[in-house]
């Protein structure tokens, strides 16, 4: 149960990167892109250059006009084939036009868009929406234009009635082109974000809350002090509430140096070969024949499941090994105990006879009674070992 909801959590925050990408995508394109490319390039909100001008585009009468307008329109462009009144520069048509005011300038339009429009009524055509743009000459082509056009009052600017692959765009243009684009693009983000989440992963190594009703039985055989040792871990506020893990708290960083701090410390252990010699004397050898109650037999056993976890913890055993050898100890529980309130209670009992031998302080009295609140507190959530059935098959892959 527990693996078919880790599987479809990570379903859904897939399916979920892709919708919010998707969504954010036209954002991302109409926001913050548009508004860097519509500056460098000169694009328009609403209106494109090379686009079919409309009843409310302005008509510019002189240059100052042009130059004053965002975006315009002429009304002295004549349509057809070229004439004398242009001219041919590097492949492309100028042509020139004479303005209300008398001045003359040069005009670039491509006929092949069929955006300018003819006016029957009046038999004027006219253009399609233009910019003021610099026009760059080279010497030559300036020479050419003071022999061949002098009319020109200027030869600084042009009329740009075609635009470019961007000026033809507006906002909402650009979006239905390129929101797909912008998606692709946070996905992208999102991916390597995900890697680089694989790669903190392998530093850390892969997540060590149980992945099924199995691995929660295993691990709930020490979860009392897998919840005290997150508390001494983490702070006192997590000790009752936070998630199970195995090896008691979560792979995060540092846990490895802390939990290898801790078994040399307190069990003088520095190897995996230590973990397994220690686990073989308390759940086969004189550590569990010596026992002569629940109590003693309860504070082997646990303790020797708790020492495997904490070996996969540290990473001196995968998971597969892990469920080896703590299916063995497992195995050893349910032949000496018959529900999990006789594990637990022994263990507490285990617990208290060990900790009271070194005098009933009020600090280790605290400390016993800790241990059993964290008990209760388990025994009561929806996520409780306890719920589990005792004699479970530990022979099974888990569910």
């Amino acid at each position: 149960m527990l693996l078919k909801l880790h599987k479809l959590i990570k379903w859904v925050g897939l399916i979920v990167c892709v919708l919010v990408s998707l969504l954010a995508g036209g954002w991302v394109t109409g926001g913050p892109v548009w508004s860097v490319l519509s500056n460098a390039m000169g694009m328009d909100e609403t209106v494109a250059v090379g686009s079919q001008a409309q009843a409310d585009t302005p008509q510019a009468h002189s240059i100052q006009d042009m130059e004053n307008l965002k975006r315009f329109m002429v009304r002295q462009l004549q349509r057809g084939e070229h004439n004398d009144d242009g001219i041919y520069l590097t492949d492309q048509y100028y042509w020139f036009i004479t303005l209300d005011s008398g001045e003359v300038v040069a005009l670039y339009y491509d006929p092949d868009m069929d955006t300018d429009f003819y006016d029957s009524t009046q038999d004027i055509w006219y253009s399609p929406v233009g910019t003021w743009r610099p026009w760059e000459l080279t010497e030559q082509e300036r020479a050419i234009l003071a022999r061949e056009a002098p009319e020109l009052t200027t030869t600084a600017y042009y009329a740009d009635m075609a635009g470019t692959g961007w000026t033809r765009m507006t906002r909402d243009s650009f979006v239905g082109q390129f929101w797909l684009l912008g998606s692709a693009v946070l996905m992208v983000c999102l991916a390597a974000l995900w890697m680089l989440c694989l790669k903190l992963r392998a530093v850390l190594g892969e997540s060590n809350q149980p992945k099924n009703d199995l691995e929660l039985w295993l691990t709930g055989t020490y979860a009392i002090w897998g919840q005290y040792y997150t508390d001494f871990a983490m702070g006192r506020k997590y000790a009752l509430t936070h998630p199970i893990h195995i090896g008691g708290c979560p792979r995060m960083l540092g846990a490895a140096k802390l939990m290898k701090q801790t078994l040399k410390g307190s069990w003088n252990i520095t190897d995996y070969g230590g973990i397994l010699e220690t686990v073989e004397y308390m759940s086969k050898g004189p550590g569990l024949w010596n026992c002569s109650d629940q109590g003693g037999r309860a504070w082997e056993l646990c303790r020797s499941m708790q020492l495997l976890g904490c070996a996969y913890l540290v990473g001196w055993c995968n998971r597969k090994e892990l469920l080896h050898r703590s299916r063995e100890v497992g195995l050893t529980m349910q032949r000496h105990f018959q529900s999990w309130e006789e594990l637990c209670q022994g263990f507490l009992d285990g617990y208290s006879a060990w900790r009271l031998s070194y005098g009933s302080t009020a600090e280790n009295l605290a400390e016993v009674q800790q241990r059993a609140d964290i008990y209760w507190e388990l025994r009561g959530r929806k996520d409780s070992p306890y719920r589990l059935p005792w004699n479970m098959d530990l022979a099974a892959d888990g569910r």
